[in-house]
């Protein structure tokens, strides 16, 4: 009986430490995934474009923010090219702004270099 309950023990050991490790978060998953979102805002606002690019990329922090009831604010910049219906090569910045916990968006906008 001894030996069972000395097995039980590590079994209960072992699932505790797992469940620990799979329950962290992954900033680093969650800081891609809002990279994809701000692309993805971006690409949806264009329309009929080709050979889409962001040759450049830049997180801040926008402590307080004018236009909007949240502190702490991301705001991603995205750097763009792409070639529009006129087959015109453009170059733009796609700006995208994150909830504090970068889970949603607040707002977006596609500027002039």
């Amino acid at each position: 009986m001894k030996h069972h309950s000395k097995n039980f023990k590590w079994i209960i050991i072992l699932l505790i430490f797992t469940g620990t490790i799979y329950s962290c978060d992954n900033h680093r998953n969650a800081a891609d995934m809002t990279q994809l979102m701000a692309k993805n805002e971006i690409v949806n606002k264009l329309h009929n474009v080709n050979s889409f690019d962001i040759t450049g990329f830049k997180e801040e922090m926008i402590h307080n923010p004018s236009d909007t009831n949240f502190k702490n604010i991301i705001q991603y910049v995205l750097d763009i090219t792409y070639i529009d219906s006129n087959k015109i090569l453009q170059r733009k910045k796609g700006i995208v702004f994150f909830t504090p916990d970068g889970k949603s968006i607040i707002n977006s906008q596609i500027t002039d270099n």
